[in-house]
């Protein structure tokens, strides 16, 4: 595969917003979406604010020679669920994600140490392209049930708090978002080929914007996907819901068995996502 860029080439200011607005796009979804399923009261605001804070420090500790974007990973959302389900209550559960996060965090940190002091053949050893490949590839399909329903919903609902847009609808636009975005990759040139995420997301808003105009025009509720109403009420800055400051009060709820059944649950998972974090690097 020809590169359109090396490593030490770099594009026109012009043309590095249009690539950060493209992944901005596409980690926009993806972090948004964790805290979307496991749901329990999870902040989307808070989710991004973190992943932000957290790429911007991940940047100057790797001097900006590491384009990664720290976003939230899909391979603990089993975990997050299991720390809510065995909490005695929410805020509980929010300090079980803390400590949760701060068991993974603690084996990266050995991980690291061991790096530091051996060097990354053993990595290489124990996390070869066999190993790596199909593991990041079992963390995608886990959510195929997820996306697969996503796509089938609008966002206008009906009187009992339900889609009220025909799921064909819906899939038809996801279908067009999908199409255009791989012909883009595919056959596009220049350009094109750089930002076929955006190119796709455009066109598949477009065709739900076409669909939900003609369903007002109509008053037909199942062509509507997209609600308008929410652009009303949006406001450019607020400040994210911290559920950091609930989980204080669940703290006097926590117990030793709790903290246990939290560590079984983060723990090993930590090591899957270590391939993951180690294939994000490779590619």
């Amino acid at each position: 595969m020809k590169l359109i860029y090396g490593v030490k080439d770099k594009p026109s200011f012009g043309k590095v917003i249009v690539f950060a607005l493209q992944q901005l796009l596409a980690i926009l979804a993806a972090t948004i979406a964790v805290p979307a399923i496991v749901q329990n009261g999870m902040s989307q605001s808070a989710a991004l604010f973190g992943a932000g804070i957290g790429t911007l420090v991940y940047l100057l500790f790797t001097k900006f020679k590491s384009p990664v974007f720290l976003g939230s990973s899909f391979a603990f959302i089993g975990s997050m669920l299991a720390a809510f389900a065995g909490a005695a209550s929410a805020k509980a559960g929010y300090v079980g994600l803390i400590l949760g996060a701060a068991f993974a965090g603690l084996v990266y940190v050995i991980i690291a140490i061991a790096v530091k002091l051996v060097g990354v053949g053993w990595v290489n050893k124990l996390m070869p392209a066999v190993v790596i490949g199909p593991t990041v590839s079992i963390i995608g399909l886990s959510l195929a049930a997820n996306a697969v329903s996503d796509i089938t919903k609008g966002k206008v609902l009906d009187g009992d708090g339900n889609s009220a847009a025909n799921p064909l609808i819906c899939l038809v636009c996801g279908l067009i978002t999908l199409l255009v975005v791989t012909v883009c990759s595919v056959y596009g040139k220049k350009m094109v080929k750089l930002i076929p995420f955006i190119i796709g997301i455009l066109a598949g808003y477009a065709a739900a914007a076409i669909f939900t105009v003609i369903g007002i025009a109509t008053d037909n509720q199942s062509l509507q996907i997209i609600n308008f109403e929410v652009f009303k009420n949006m406001s450019i800055v607020a400040v994210p819901d911290f559920t950091f400051f609930e989980a204080a009060k669940g703290l006097k709820e926590i117990n030793g068995q709790y903290i246990a059944t939290v560590a079984v649950a983060y723990i090993p998972v930590a090591f899957v996502v270590f391939a993951e974090h180690i294939a994000d690097h490779k590619n």
